[in-house]
């Protein structure tokens, strides 16, 4: 049976898996929400990159040894897909990154940077969305929802809350199956609250599909409730 990684959900998304490894991490995708998260953004960057052509950006020099206009377009065309593939590598390496620096610019002092950009802020722009407060918590939140081939893409943006605590977002579907979309730290000074006005967002993902979801919790690694969104 072919080994799954996490890592490899990058070369999933940008196309550069083999058959056996694709079909593979496939089944791995129906039951890890973190990887299910991370395909959407993956995908959009390798789209993006699919149109630049290497000849654009890297020199050429013809091979003196090369004299047959077959063998130099197969000498093309195998330049051209190593480049694809060194790039495409790259990319991914630069959104690891990217994602790093956010999960940790979260649990800092500093402004969650996806309160104004990125893929959690754009689904709640452009997703359907839900919202809820608790009154007795004073938590409030509100989710976004996307449909994709894999489950639900989710999305979430958090107020009301102080810390320090450690929470998580439980999607629960109409059958009374729960799953965990995404895990966090709330540091002391809180998210949405007097003296710390910027929200939490975040996404994730789901193995649920959207038309089975029945609501979201919000809650403590203890068990206790926050807030319960319904969709």
């Amino acid at each position: 049976m072919t080994e799954v990684q996490h890592e490899d959900v990058a070369a999933y998304a940008l196309g550069l898996l083999g058959e056996d490894e694709r079909a593979a991490f496939e089944r791995h995708l129906r039951g890890c929400a973190s990887c299910a998260g991370e395909v959407g953004s993956f995908a959009a960057m390798g789209e993006l990159i699919k149109t630049v052509h290497p000849d654009d950006l890297l020199p050429h020099e013809p091979d003196a040894q090369v004299e047959s206009l077959l063998v130099r377009r197969a000498a093309a065309e195998r330049r051209r897909r190593g480049f694809y593939r060194t790039f495409m590598s790259a990319a991914a390496c630069l959104v690891v990154a990217a994602g790093v620096f956010l999960a940790i610019s979260s649990y800092t002092d500093g402004p969650n940077p996806d309160s104004v950009h990125g893929p959690a802020r754009e689904l709640l722009l452009t997703g359907s969305t839900y919202s809820g407060t608790d009154p007795a918590t004073g938590v409030a939140g509100v989710i976004g929802l996307e449909d994709k081939g894999w489950g639900t893409h989710v999305a979430l943006e958090l107020k009301g809350v102080k810390g320090p605590l450690q929470c998580r977002l439980m999607a629960v579907g109409d059958d009374g199956r729960s799953e965990v979309v995404a895990s966090w730290g709330v540091p002391e000074k809180g998210y949405g609250v007097p003296g710390s006005p910027d929200p939490l967002v975040l996404h994730g993902g789901t193995s649920l599909p959207k038309s089975e979801l029945n609501h979201f919790t919000i809650e403590t690694f203890d068990g206790r409730s926050l807030a319960t969104i319904t969709v």
